[in-house]
């Protein structure tokens, strides 16, 4: 019977048992948003000794920093496209193997000019990785798991910018500030060439776009192996609206009209204020009075907050959805303002360790709730729209601190502009969480609520 060998791809993941196939994928998700977060923050960590050693003022590397990130801006939307329509294996390794030789090539620049040029560039393949990495994350995770699957993944990009702090504190005194693009260039180039053995692609985007049956065949062979997968098999969707082809309308469609604009002005405040602090903190912890090596330390205690604060979140975020993310702001608003007033460099670590775990963690949340709003059939351009119209902070951000920073504004103001930024977050947030709960929330509690059916791998004729 037809029936027999006609299997719900979307079925067979949610019943998936936990084991060496997801551990796997998230395992080399990790990795490369570990290269990913670690290439994008390198040039902060290595801006006080560039500063130093081309005599050039703190104010300029404002433009530097917001040209890498106007290329994520652009590489987020482009590869998100093209994730939809080539696949998420194949733009991440592209979007990969482009910023790790990019970011290589940065060893050997000479001047600021040519350091933008090379950092919007290397921008552009860091922003299509992270939109592809969160749909392929999404896409192999049970509905009960999706936003801890995907923290978990991402929690490799705030380890790998925290780790330019150990990189440069180790390194950049014996070997001078090259050393940071040299390691993430080599180490991106790595992973990437890994990854064309090691990655799956996603078994949903391949049943809806009904390419390679016998490769979807033995991806469903490693997610379930306790079944018995026929040679012949059919596998279906299992969505609604799977086949449907992207316009942009539809991320506005279905109840997401206003749902898409928020999530779009939540993550420009919260990429505004991350970015400013990630990029900017080493240059304003030196300023502080703090030695480089000390700078670096400080800073890496953001990142490392941002991971414990992405985990904390993450099973909330599974429950509540966008709802768990206002408290974060709202905590961490407070704790900005102070960060002028530091005293001694272990009050300076524990402030920064709960900005980041505030901002950071807000930030992997609002990733989570992305994956979560958009159908697989255009999960990456929804995702991928949302974390490039971010990017707008995220460039805005950090230009802006440039431009407070020629104006010799005194270092405690410049925080307190940062603070306000986590009261506008707060109060979207809200907002965005009272539509969300609206549209989704009857339906996510009924699928929290339900245990799904076993014996239901067959597609109801």
């Amino acid at each position: 019977m037809q029936a027999d060998r006609t299997f719900n791809i979307a079925t067979l993941i949610e019943e998936q048992k936990t084991g060496r196939f997801a551990a796997g994928l998230l395992f080399w998700c990790f990795l490369i948003m570990l290269m990913d977060g670690y290439d994008q923050t390198a040039v902060s960590f290595a801006a006080p000794a560039i500063i130093k050693d081309w005599h050039v003022s703190r104010g300029g590397f404002g433009p530097v920093f917001g040209a890498g990130l106007l290329g994520t801006l652009i590489g987020s939307f482009i590869f998100g496209y093209l994730g939809d329509r080539l696949g998420r294996k194949k733009a991440i390794i592209i979007g990969s193997l482009f910023f790790g030789a990019l970011t290589w090539a940065s060893v050997w620049v000479t001047s600021l000019q040519e350091l933008m040029l090379l950092r919007f560039l290397a921008g552009i393949g860091m922003g299509g990785v992270v939109p592809n990495s969160v749909a392929l994350v999404a896409e192999y995770a049970p509905k009960r798991l999706r936003a801890t699957w995907v923290t978990l993944m991402f929690s490799g990009f705030s380890i790998g910018a925290g780790s330019g702090g150990a990189v440069s504190s180790a390194l950049i005194h014996r070997f001078g500030w090259p050393v940071m693009f040299a390691v993430g260039g080599v180490g991106s180039l790595l992973v990437a060439v890994l990854l064309i053995f090691t990655l799956p692609e996603s078994a949903k985007l391949l049943v809806i776009r009904q390419r390679d049956p016998q490769v979807l065949r033995k991806l469903v062979a490693r997610l379930r192996p306790e079944l018995k997968i026929p040679a012949d098999a059919l596998f279906v969707p299992g969505e609604v609206r799977e086949k449907q082809r992207f316009v942009l309308k539809l991320i506005f469609s279905d109840g997401l009209a206003a749902i898409t604009p928020l999530l779009w002005i939540v993550f420009i405040v919260n990429s505004m204020a991350l970015y400013f602090l990630q990029n900017w903190l080493p240059i304003l912890m030196e300023g502080m009075g703090i030695d480089p090596r000390g700078a670096g330390l400080i800073t890496m205690m953001f990142s490392v907050g941002g991971v414990i604060g992405g985990l904390v979140l993450c099973r909330f975020v599974d429950r509540h959805g966008v709802a768990a993310i206002i408290s974060l702001p709202v905590i961490g608003l407070p704790v900005v303002a102070s960060l002028g007033h530091g005293s001694s460099q272990g009050w300076l670590m524990l402030a920064v360790f709960a900005t980041g775990f505030c901002v950071v963690g807000a930030q992997y949340g609002l990733y989570a709730v992305a994956g979560m709003i958009y159908p697989t059939s255009f999960r990456s351009a929804g995702v991928g729209s949302a974390i490039s119209v971010g990017k707008i902070g995220s460039v805005s951000g950090p230009v802006i601190g440039g431009l407070l920073l020629s104006m010799h504004l005194p270092i405690a103001q410049l925080f307190y502009a940062a603070s306000l930024l986590f009261l506008v977050a707060a109060v979207f947030s809200t907002i965005l969480a009272l539509l969300y709960r609206k549209r989704f929330g009857e339906t996510q509690a009924v699928a929290s609520a339900v245990e799904p059916a076993r014996g239901s791998l067959v597609q109801d004729s």
